[in-house]
């Protein structure tokens, strides 16, 4: 993890900010084709800092301020990437892993308590006594907390989480080491890179524009994003996919954030655009994700969809999916999406085509045959923009957030 992620991300329950510990970084300096010029891994007690501007003066926040240092230029700099560490929230004493460079930010209930516990223990030797008891006593309340939480959609996120744990073929994914290249099926790889030459026109991006990849899976949109020249954070409720996504990447390593997009950790109003690549169909409370996206985007940013129809969740692929892993598939049409984004202020949603038509058809009527016989790209393709001062900052535990 990077140290510029905590411009853009808070605690998931109740909007707080973190402030990370380091127990194991890299350092690297890279040139423009992110070579690695040189590099350090520092192995020593855990670094706590910088402190941010806690809302409360509680037992915990004077613990971190006291024990807190700043960080050293290479970090200001973007060199310093943390390996293993934690992220602290003083205004509700959450804490949460970061591991193997990436912060997992789920709400409680999606916690694998057993493992986060034996990672904390990890840190009982390079944590000041004071502040690792504190962490050790506010996770029984955190467990707890988890079975008071409505989820409707839990047994659809579990699982994604757990996917892994039902793969019954070697090479399931295989697919993402090389992602989205394929060699073994270039009909696929072609139509991945005509979607995503497709929609990032509409994503309206600038150089160090910041840009929410959602649902990144083994994220080379993410990658794609950041060699293009942007700020991008991708976003999976799934460690495995994420992990053969770094694997992949190796020194390339754009922000990553383990997150639910229904509980969304990011600050209010801070980016440009959000894409949506062949993941909103498997996103069950919609208008709960969309609450979110509209609280984080500024003025006028777009949301980009490249999506399955409607009568996706009727295909025998994806019964056949839903049926092996439990992942909910389910396609959106405009329609869909204008019912999705009542009261959240967003201006009426588009949908764009991109046709493949020769001289002679310019003049045709665009009928839906004519459309669906002379697309571009194998899905459908639509915009939802915020609209300039509607701003609705969201306050408190985030899972109220309906």
């Amino acid at each position: 993890m990077r140290y510029s992620l905590l411009n853009f991300i808070f605690c998931p329950y109740c909007g707080g900010d973190l402030i990370r510990t380091a127990l194991k970084e890299i350092k690297i300096d890279f040139n423009d084709t992110f070579d690695i010029l040189s590099y350090q891994i520092n192995k020593k007690d855990s670094l706590i800092g910088p402190v941010p501007n806690f809302k409360k003066n509680t037992s915990l926040t004077k613990i971190l301020t006291k024990h807190a240092c700043s960080p050293d230029p290479l970090e200001m700099d973007n060199t310093a990437d943390i390996i293993k560490g934690l992220l602290i929230c003083g205004e509700c004493n959450h804490w949460y892993p970061i591991s193997n460079f990436v912060p997992e930010l789920l709400p409680d209930h999606l916690r694998d308590w057993e493992k986060d516990i034996k990672f904390l223990s990890e840190f009982s030797d390079h944590l000041p006594g004071k502040l690792y008891k504190k962490l050790q006593k506010s996770t029984k309340s955190f467990q707890s907390h988890k079975n008071k939480i409505q989820d409707d959609a839990l047994d659809y996120k579990k699982a994604e989480i757990s996917i892994k744990n039902k793969v019954d073929d070697q090479d399931f994914f295989g697919p993402g080491y090389s992602s989205p290249f394929n060699k073994d099926n270039p009909e696929f790889t072609q139509n991945l890179i005509k979607r995503f030459s497709s929609v990032l026109p509409f994503l309206q991006l600038k150089q160090n524009n910041v840009v929410l990849d959602v649902g990144s899976g083994y994220s080379w949109t993410t990658e794609w994003l950041l060699k293009t020249g942007f700020e991008p954070i991708g976003v999976d409720i799934c460690r495995k996919y994420i992990d053969v996504g770094i694997k992949r990447m190796r020194n390339i390593r754009p922000h990553l954030i383990i997150a639910d997009i229904e509980n969304l950790p990011i600050k209010n109003t801070c980016l440009n655009s959000i894409l949506c690549y062949d993941a909103f169909h498997h996103i069950a409370n919609r208008k709960k994700a969309l609450a979110h996206f509209f609280r984080i985007l500024k003025e006028n940013g777009p949301v980009v969809f490249a999506e399955p129809g409607s009568d996706h969740e009727h295909a025998q692929a994806s019964i056949e999916v839903m049926e092996k892993y439990g992942i909910l598939e389910k396609g959106i049409d405009a329609e869909d999406l204008k019912f999705y984004c009542e009261g959240l202020d967003f201006l009426p949603p588009e949908q764009h085509f991109v046709l493949k038509t020769r001289h002679e058809e310019q003049r045709k009527m665009l009928t839906e045959d004519f459309i669906n016989s002379h697309s571009f790209v194998d899905c459908n393709i639509y915009v939802l923009r915020k609209s300039a001062g509607k701003e609705k900052p969201i306050k408190g535990n985030l899972s109220t957030i309906t």
